[in-house]
């Protein structure tokens, strides 16, 4: 069977070498000249062109890194009409799943078949054939990709597109999240006079033990040597790319228990900013100055606290997302005669502040609510959920 694979780094190029080894044409594929030239497989062909990939293939594999590279990649059908009618793709990219769902669409179009699957377990699984597969597609689709699935793990079908997509953020945030508290309790024994190795063994020979103990204290230690910054502040990204998506993830009646997930991942995500040298923004003095632009309502100054990709959540529910948008309700609100907020309390944690306000209303009633703001590195508001407190 003829397979071609785009993407041919950490996890891509593990990925396409056990399928080589396991009887598959390959054809690998990359931008990246390095990434290429390391791509040294016996018995598969090499090339930089993905529609020339794509036209030599009949099952395609994908695993570019970020949405935005997928999007440039496949998003305006090309490279489906270069696969052709009869044949599918395997998307083995973190991404979206509503990117996954409507680049299925665009491949349906075409006549051709699309299945995302995550993966998880690592290079050296890969090469083994031992991933885990979180997969999402039709069932016909999924039958026409089994001899690439079976070759390289174990598939979990969870339904249509973008389930794969979903499992394997789950699975994400679940590591990620340890790998945050794993790391949080060695701070807090460091801070207690225990010796790091003494205690970390301990801990593994106990009921704390896991493989997040052995990894998460580790990722957080500063590195040494050419690149080494860079390589936490990639690490960082990598990881804040996935955890950003399972902030979006359909979620209402535990709402709760993604929030705690998503406190230990963003802890994780700013011990490694700290060991890159990387300081967050002041985020007290964000909240503070939300505040002061509410109080004068000014609109320009209460904007300029925002990232531009924000959104705003207001207590019935509805999401407000980007700047224009987010302006435009604040405007409104300002029309209308704003409350005027008073803050009664205030809580500050690794996935935020939470303000708790009494707003004296125009008719002299008092409402009591609570703002949840979340912050990006530079501390400007990535999210603001306003919540009805009794």
């Amino acid at each position: 069977m003829k397979a071609g694979f785009i993407g041919l780094g950490s996890m891509g190029a593990p990925i396409a070498r056990r399928l080589a080894r396991c009887g598959f044409a390959v054809t690998g594929c990359d931008i990246s000249p390095d990434m290429l030239a390391a791509f040294d497989e016996p018995g598969t062909r090499r090339t930089a062109d993905p529609l020339e990939t794509a036209r030599a293939s009949e099952l395609l594999g994908i695993c570019v890194r970020t949405d935005a590279q997928l999007e440039a990649l496949a998003a305006d059908g090309a490279l489906f009409a270069a696969l052709g009618a009869g044949n599918a793709v395997l998307l083995h990219s973190t991404v979206s799943p509503e990117l996954a769902r409507r680049l299925a669409a665009t491949a349906k179009d075409h006549g051709v078949g699309f299945v995302d699957v995550g993966v998880s377990g690592g290079g050296p699984a890969a090469i083994e054939g031992k991933l885990s597969l979180y997969v999402g597609g039709e069932a016909q689709d999924i039958e026409r990709a089994r001899p690439w699935l079976d070759a390289i793990g174990t598939p979990f079908h969870l339904g249509p597109v973008g389930r794969g997509q979903e499992g394997k953020l789950l699975n994400n945030l679940i590591s990620v999240a340890n790998y945050g508290m794993s790391a949080a309790i060695i701070d807090v024994a460091l801070d207690m006079g225990f010796d790091r190795d003494q205690i970390t063994a301990a801990f593994n020979a106990g009921s704390a033990q896991s493989f997040a103990m052995n990894v998460g204290p580790r990722m957080v230690l500063p590195r040494e040597g050419t690149g080494a910054t860079g390589s936490l502040d990639g690490l960082h990204d990598l990881l804040g790319k996935d955890v950003d998506h399972c902030r979006d993830l359909p979620v209402t009646g535990h709402a709760r228990s993604l929030a705690g997930l998503l406190a230990s991942c963003d802890f994780m995500l700013a011990r490694l900013r700290e060991a890159a040298g990387r300081p967050d923004g002041d985020r007290e003095a964000t909240v503070d100055g939300y505040f002061d632009a509410i109080r004068a309502r000014d609109i320009d100054a209460l904007m300029a606290l925002y990232a531009e990709d924000a959104s705003f959540t207001l207590p019935n529910g509805k999401v407000f997302t980007g700047k224009p948008a987010i302006r435009a309700t604040h405007e409104a609100v300002f029309a209308a005669g704003s409350p005027y907020p008073t803050p009664t309390g205030r809580f500050t944690g690794t996935q935020g502040i939470a303000v708790e306000i009494e707003a004296a209303l125009p008719d002299g009633t008092v409402r009591h609510t609570t703002n949840h703001y979340r912050f990006d590195d530079a501390g400007k508001i990535r999210s603001l959920g306003v919540y009805m407190r009794g």
